[in-house]
């Protein structure tokens, strides 16, 4: 039986009709959908995009925040077997354009907020070959005027459509989304996963969140990004739970939607954490319908994790990933918050995880040739959630997918009872006088030092040593510390060897940062 992501609606619109499936608000308004409702404006979507000619393979890319414009597109997109290609609302034009491009999009769905940077990514595209056929508007209602350079409503191809699904055939090995990595290291790749890897992530979610038709969850982060996507939103879809959205991320109204619609789950960065404690309303506000709460892209402090059950008091959940996985690897689950503060959990269900000793001559590492405990290595991984490969990109693919594991490009270690812990990316690795540094470890102490807000740490090109730990450091406020103050903090305590302490100290006003707010490190080095 062939089972792809627009069958993830059916079964619910079959079985809970009359359940509350969508809830948007939006300027104090509240809209909602049943399931039967919107399976049958996804069908109507899904028609109206046939229209325009498109079929399956074509891709549609989506210039949103979290609407039901969103939803109804990226459903919409698989019951046509068309490929949904979500895009950053952040993202600059030129940005834009590259992704469009790259991922030769026929359709991109906007809004108004946005309508100024795809003017601008219009006119770089302007007599290009490559470029979308569709500039589909999803606005609010005919008094909302249709932007210029826009062909098409989103509404207006939907309306007066057929509710029933369209016939066609889609295998569950066809691709079905298209995302893009966040390009710490360079330009973004395009990263392809099928039906078949999308249903297979959203079970090993059940797994790990438990999750139930009587379950709330709440979008607060945005959907275009592979963590709120994938281990949040779409395994909740599956299993008929209500879905909530709140259109881009703010604390306070974060905390009402909890209290107003009874949320019992969410995926929030640890940043955006700590703003939900921080925020002023919290103590007001019946939190008592919250049973759990996901985070991921980094660890969490014991101080947050202990700040959030006394305020609280819901599960916490770690999900370590990367958009190739889909993106779930590794799980640290509520009871080992404490216990194993820090660690990155162990395999998900029905993944393979391995820590495997990098070759000197530059090769992909060989799954055969495993680390010892607590000895550092590159994270090898395999399992059904992995991604079909990067969009017409075949030497990328050759050392990603070597021996049949994902290379995740990322340096950690396992620790005696089998938990992961995360050291840096093998890009970042520095080499000082035959000594490897970690420059998250570096980074980590650095921050430490009550004076600084924000550090980045980088190797670069030194003639005695091969290379030296240089250290960007970003203050509190300005010139609350020195290079000689931040050398003294380091070595007081013992926080770290010699050949580990930055020979050179930068400090900056920010960061480079990707709109996901990844730090850039390629642009802290110095051009070869």
């Amino acid at each position: 039986m062939q089972l792809t992501l627009g069958d993830t609606l059916s079964w619910p619109a079959r079985y809970l009709p009359r359940k509350e499936a969508l809830v948007a608000w939006e300027g104090g308004r509240r809209r909602a959908w049943t399931y039967g409702q919107l399976d049958a404006e996804v069908n109507r979507h899904a028609h109206g995009l046939q229209a325009l000619g498109i079929a399956r393979g074509d891709v549609v890319a989506a210039f949103l925040y979290n609407t039901p414009a969103f939803v109804f597109t990226l459903l919409a997109a698989a019951r046509i077997g068309a490929v949904f290609n979500p895009v950053n609302y952040r993202l600059a034009p030129q940005e834009l354009a590259f992704i469009l491009q790259d991922g030769q999009a026929r359709a991109l769905v906007f809004e108004r907020e946005v309508a100024d940077v795809v003017a601008l990514t219009q006119a770089l595209l302007a007599g290009e070959s490559v470029r979308p056929e569709h500039w589909i508007y999803a606005g609010e209602g005919e008094a909302d005027a249709t932007p210029q350079g826009a062909s098409a409503r989103l509404g207006a191809l939907a309306a007066d459509r057929p509710s029933t699904a369209p016939e066609v055939a889609v295998d569950e090995m066809d691709p079905c989304i298209l995302m893009y990595t966040s390009g710490t290291t360079g330009r973004p790749k395009g990263v392809l996963h099928t039906h078949r890897s999308k249903l297979a992530h959203n079970a090993l979610m059940h797994q790990v969140m438990q999750l139930r038709r009587e379950d709330v969850g709440l979008s607060l982060a945005p959907l275009n990004h592979t963590a709120e996507l994938h281990t949040s939103f779409l395994p909740r879809l599956q299993v008929g739970a209500t879905l909530v959205l709140q259109r881009r991320f703010d604390a306070a109204e974060a905390w009402r939607l909890v209290e107003q619609e009874k949320v019992s789950f969410f995926f929030a960065a640890p940043t955006m954490v700590s703003m939900l404690l921080n925020e002023p309303t919290l103590a007001a506000r019946d939190t008592s319908s919250l049973r759990l709460v996901e985070y991921g892209g980094a660890s969490m402090a014991p101080h947050l994790i202990r700040e959030w059950t006394r305020q609280v008091g819901s599960g916490l959940v770690q999900v370590f990933g990367t958009t190739e996985m889909g993106p779930c690897m590794s799980v640290l689950y509520p009871h080992e918050q404490l216990s194993h503060a820090g660690s990155a959990g162990m395999p998900a269900l029905s993944h393979d995880l391995v820590v495997a000793r990098v070759p000197a001559d530059g090769s992909p590492s060989d799954p055969a040739a495993r680390c010892e405990v607590g000895e550092a290595g590159e994270i090898l991984v395999r399992g059904p959630c992995m991604m079909a490969g990067y969009l017409r990109r075949p030497d990328a693919n050759a050392r990603a997918l070597a021996h049949g594991w994902y290379h995740t490009g990322d340096m950690g270690h396992l620790d005696a009872e089998g938990y992961l812990w995360i050291r840096d990316r093998m890009d970042y690795m520095i080499n000082s006088g035959a000594e490897n540094v970690y420059p998250r470890e570096v980074e980590d102490a650095l921050v430490e030092h009550p004076a600084v807000l924000e550090a980045a740490v980088v190797g670069e090109a030194d003639a005695r040593w091969g290379q030296v730990v240089v250290a960007h450091v970003v203050c509190k406020a300005p010139a609350a510390a020195d290079a000689q103050a931040l050398d003294a903090f380091l070595v007081q305590g013992d926080r770290l060897a010699a050949y580990k302490r930055p020979r050179r100290y930068h400090f900056v006003q920010a960061l480079p940062k990707t709109t996901s707010g990844k730090i850039q490190k390629h642009l802290l080095r110095p051009p070869h």
